[in-house]
């Protein structure tokens, strides 16, 4: 049994590994908070501003909301193994 909980660590590894990758590429690509200060002149009625939930950035919040789920999901299973493993 310990062989299986060792396995199931580093394969949780691997997948936090993986995601913590894609978490920093799809921050990155998100765009700088200053670019949502159209709000104040009005510009977010705009186009847009109406269609946000459809727009790239969008996009990457929800996959940002997504990958951090993902993560802490993974980091939770590592721990209730790590303390599985080590209680017998």
């Amino acid at each position: 049994m310990f062989e299986v909980y060792t396995g199931l660590m580093i394969a949780l590894m691997v997948v936090m590994v993986i995601l913590a990758i894609a978490m920093i590429i799809i921050v990155v690509l998100q765009e700088g908070s200053n670019a949502n200060l159209g709000a104040i002149s009005g510009a977010a009625e705009s186009f847009f501003g109406k269609n946000k939930a459809k727009t790239l950035d969008a996009k990457f919040k929800r996959w940002t909301i997504g990958i951090s789920a993902g993560i802490l999901v993974a980091s939770i299973l590592f721990f209730v193994f790590y303390l599985l493993k080590n209680a017998l």
